[in-house]
């Protein structure tokens, strides 16, 4: 049996994951424009980019 702190800790990075993945997804939609918040969604995919995962072709400048 795990450890309370052991099951935590797992929930956590769950939702963390899950989490990343849904951003990962908003940042691939072609169908978003992101003008206006152009700096801030360049440096949460340069963060992907830099953990080895890839958001789409959004990111081609």
């Amino acid at each position: 049996m795990q450890s309370e702190q052991e099951v935590i800790r797992l929930l956590a990075n769950d939702a963390s994951v899950r989490t990343l993945l849904k951003i990962r997804d908003i940042l691939a939609d072609e169908n978003l424009s992101d003008k206006e918040c152009f700096y801030k969604i360049e440096a949460i995919v340069s963060l992907f980019e830099t953990l080895g995962i890839m958001s789409g072709g959004r990111h081609d400048f």
